[in-house]
């Protein structure tokens, strides 16, 4: 089957692809239709007018991910493959991959039937141990800074702003030092 029979089914999975982070920039906007230009050899300012409507009208809330890619079901896994790293190109058109769109292309993934290692590159790769431990160490607040005096070594906070602070004080910090008095003026 050719791009131009699927096009609004690809549209559509590019859209969910871009909506999966619940933002649709203009760069993504931009993005999704050169791409699309490219795949139908035209330039995006040509894009057919049912094109142009799909992207004017999609809702992301309606989206149907599993029905969208019924149409892929008997293509090659090569095919599918493919398929999987046009959407991630739209993942990445913001220049940030976040968890919610990796997840969007891992269900994408499953939906074509694919096996993790046909797609395993084309995600992030995170373990989930790794993920917990470094939630944990974030959680952990950092041990005390006391001196061996018992006052606190850590250096003061900075002052609020319109605040003037005073020179020296501070967080255990000594009060300055009385002004030298010339012993020979006495």
């Amino acid at each position: 089957m050719k791009v131009r029979d699927r096009i609004l089914v690809i549209t559509d999975l590019f859209l969910g692809a871009l909506w999966a982070d619940e933002e649709f920039t203009e760069d993504e906007q931009r993005a999704v239709r050169k791409l699309l230009a490219d795949l139908m050899l035209c330039t995006p300012d040509d894009l057919p007018t049912n094109v142009e409507d799909r992207i004017a009208g999609f809702d992301p809330l309606t989206f149907d991910l599993e029905g969208a890619t019924k149409d892929f079901e008997a293509d090659p896994p090569m095919a599918k493959r493919r398929l999987l790293e046009l959407v991630g190109k739209m993942v990445d058109a913001d220049g940030v991959m976040d968890m919610k769109e990796d997840e969007y292309l891992r269900r994408l993934a499953k939906c074509l039937d694919m096996d993790y290692d046909e797609y395993s590159d084309l995600v992030l790769d995170y373990e989930i141990e790794e993920l917990r431990e470094s939630f944990e160490a974030l959680r952990t607040p950092p041990p005390p800074m006391v001196a061996s005096d018992g006052r606190s070594s850590r250096p003061p906070p900075p002052p609020i702003v319109g605040e003037i602070a005073a020179p020296n004080v501070g967080v255990g910090a000594l009060p300055p030092p009385p002004p030298l008095v010339d012993r020979d003026d006495e």
